[in-house]
């Protein structure tokens, strides 16, 4: 099996996906990568919250990386599943557009709100943003990557049955720091990286952790050397940390603290009256598992947030397979991964993880064998080849099936699976790229999202009424047989050479009543009836239209209360309220009824623009009929050039992703409608 890691990921920031690759190697995948790092950590990616302005150029980086992602794809050999690395909530959607045929797996390990409410950014309209950014991420995923068990039941309940748990783990690098198992006194005790002399070059640090620490070994025992790596976030708790070892001040024991963040002034504020405290602001990537694996005891986490009673830390895996012994927070997690393997003590409690260290600095003998059994635990669950067993199962499975176009379960239909699904193989050509042929406004990419994913099962022909510049038309073409009517001359004139390039389908510069006696198993009617005085004649002419147990599928402009300049300016006589179209559809012939919204967040702003340019047109179109602005209205603000078309699909991939996850929100409305007299 072929897998391609792909994202911005960075694993000299967060090595999870490098430990999931190894893994898969060894169990016999052909790994390879996609990858174009964003070069911003957690922590500048939070910042960003904090100070919205500067998002368009996190905005402006992620296009870039995006189109080296692009390219580079383009050109390696099609994987048979695709893992996205940990942060690739936008990443993941790039994936599902690039790879449409194949499984997308998630590394989600813990949601972007968890992450800001520990980062204490937790404010109502950023958290409904990351829930959303969450949402669509999710959504877009075949399979997805959590680390615990409690993890896993915090997703969504829709979304746990695609999930798999994989732990943390550890790469190779650090195994391979580990010292080895000494059986007497002459082996040598790793000194520490970077350790002044006074910590690293004394007598006792000669002697191996195992003999120095039995009691059989002569002279006083060598300092315990304890180490503490990461972000200072609330989820570390290292003000905890920093108090316990105030506590400590005098003992025999020597801690190294690696790192920064919010947290770091408190924790090093708490610590003060400890002076046998080395402070290290940053150690490189490749150096860290050697500074780790020169210390007895590896510190965990003994925060008290949600997250933090939910997670095993990289530290806890990485320090086991250093041959470190383990002190961390006593958690329901931490406690299954670790057993007895580990010394575990409240959270929030520094005298608890005080006293720990004062126990193992006074018991060598307890030191030695945790120090074992952690070592062994990790070699034994933690490896890369372990940890990724139920994600190497779920693979071979995991391509996406046909499923029922009303299924709302994510990934329920991937239209470009099944645009040629209506049409026999022996008449299909190559389908042109539909974007550069009739590529589609903004706000008409969000709303074509959400029909494609409406239409109805069983038809074969359809009719579009006011098919405008034939956008929709061409694609609908290449799904069934397709006729569009469009009574402006212009827009049937772009429409009918755009139908022309897709190969198939017919439009005509006609309006309805000049069908004669044509039926069609689908009406389709993008936009058009706010445009029509009298929409309930319209329905009904429509209704006429259809074979018995036809369908009716319209998209119109969202709620009449927000009924503004651009309404006016391309001749809308109405927005509508979803109850009110049920009522007029119903009126009208239709029983069987489905609504739902589009255009949530990205169809607001694209409103507002509207609105801007229509108080500006008013006063020169202020002498135009209604009917000539309607006749003008395809023809407004319409994307001429495939390059526009093309940054529309890949620019609104995730705006289509996070609309899915909002259906009862948005500027439009899509509803489909059954005949009432169909008894199938």
């Amino acid at each position: 099996m072929r897998v391609l890691l792909f994202g911005t990921y960075d694993t000299s920031m967060h090595p999870r996906v490098a430990t999931i690759a190894e893994g898969l190697r060894a169990r016999g995948a052909d790994v390879a990568e996609c990858n174009a790092p964003l070069g911003l950590d957690t922590a500048a990616r939070v910042n960003m919250l904090a100070h919205p302005w500067r998002a368009p150029a996190l905005l402006a980086r992620l296009a870039q990386r995006w189109t080296t992602l692009a390219v580079a794809a383009r050109r390696m050999p099609a994987p048979d599943a695709v893992v996205v690395g940990y942060l690739g909530h936008f990443d993941v959607h790039l994936a599902r557009a690039l790879f449409r045929r194949v499984p997308v797996v998630l590394d989600h390990l813990v949601g972007a709100s968890d992450t800001a409410r520990d980062r204490r950014l937790d404010g109502g309209p950023r958290q409904l943003l990351l829930r959303m950014i969450d949402s669509a991420a999710l959504l877009a995923a075949d399979i997805v990557v959590v680390d615990t068990d409690e993890h896993l039941a915090a997703l969504p309940a829709r979304h746990r049955a695609r999930a798999v748990v994989i732990p943390v783990g550890a790469p190779a690098a650090w195994y391979e720091a580990a010292p080895p198992v000494a059986s007497d006194a002459q082996a040598s005790d790793p000194s520490i990286p970077g350790d002044p002399p006074a910590l690293s070059d004394s007598p006792a640090a000669s002697d191996s952790p195992a003999a120095s620490d039995s009691p059989a070994a002569s002279g006083p025992p060598r300092p315990l050397r304890v180490v503490f790596y990461g972000l200072y976030t609330p989820l570390q708790g290292t003000p905890v940390i920093g108090a316990a070892l105030s506590r400590i001040a005098g003992a025999p024991i020597e801690v190294t603290m690696v790192g920064g963040g919010q947290d770091a002034p408190a924790a090093r504020a708490a610590a003060a009256a400890n002076p046998a405290v080395r402070w290290l602001d940053w150690v490189p990537a490749a150096d860290l598992p050697a500074l780790v694996a020169g210390h007895d005891v590896c510190l965990g986490i003994f925060g008290t947030g949600d997250k933090a009673l939910r997670v095993v830390p990289n530290k806890v895996f990485q320090g086991a397979a250093a041959g470190c012994a383990i002190v961390t927070s006593d958690t329901a997690p931490q406690r299954r991964a670790l057993g007895d393997a580990a010394v575990l003590v409240p959270p929030g409690d520094p005298e608890a993880l005080a006293e720990a260290l004062r126990r193992l600095a006074d018991d060598r003998t307890e030191l030695a064998r945790l120090r074992g059994q952690a070592r062994g635990l990790a070699r034994g669950q933690f490896a890369p080849e372990r940890i990724v067993a139920s994600l190497a199962g779920r693979l071979p499975a995991a391509t996406p099936p046909s499923r029922d176009p009303h299924d709302e379960s994510p990934r329920s239909r991937d239209p470009h699976d099944e645009e040629l699904a209506m049409i026999p193989d022996t008449q299909r050509g190559p389908a042109p790229d539909v974007d550069v042929v009739a590529p589609l406004t903004p706000n008409a990419s969000l709303r074509y999202d959400l029909v494609q994913r409406m239409l109805p099962a069983d038809v074969t022909d359809v009719l579009e009424v006011g098919c405008g510049q034939g956008a929709a038309g061409a694609r609908l073409a290449q799904r069934y047989r397709y006729l569009g009517v469009e009574p402006d001359r212009e827009s049937w004139e772009v429409a009918r050479r755009r139908i022309a390039a897709v190969g198939r389908g017919e439009v005509r510069n006609v309006t309805v009543d000049a069908l004669g006696d044509e039926r069609f198993d689908l009406v389709c009617a993008f936009e058009v009836l706010e445009h029509i005085e009298d929409d309930a004649a319209a329905v009904k002419e429509w209704a006429s239209r259809l074979r018995a147990g036809g369908w009716l599928l319209l998209s119109v402009p969202a709620y009449q209360r927000r009924y503004g300049p651009a309404d006016e300016l391309v001749g809308h006589f109405r927005r509508y309220d979803p109850d009110a179209l049920v009522t007029l559809l119903g009126s009208c012939g239709f029983g069987e009824t489905e609504v739902r919204h589009y255009g949530f967040p990205l169809g607001y702003a694209l409103e507002a623009g509207r609105n801007l340019i229509g108080r500006r047109r008013l006063t020169p179109a202020g002498g135009q009929t209604l009917a000539e602005r309607t006749a003008g209205s395809g023809r407004q603000l319409q994307p001429t050039t495939s390059v526009r078309g093309l940054a529309t699909r890949w620019g609104t991939v995730p705006f289509r992703a996070l609309q899915r996850a909002f259906p009862g929100n948005g500027t439009g409305i899509v509803v489909l409608a059954r005949l009432a007299d169909y008894r199938g």
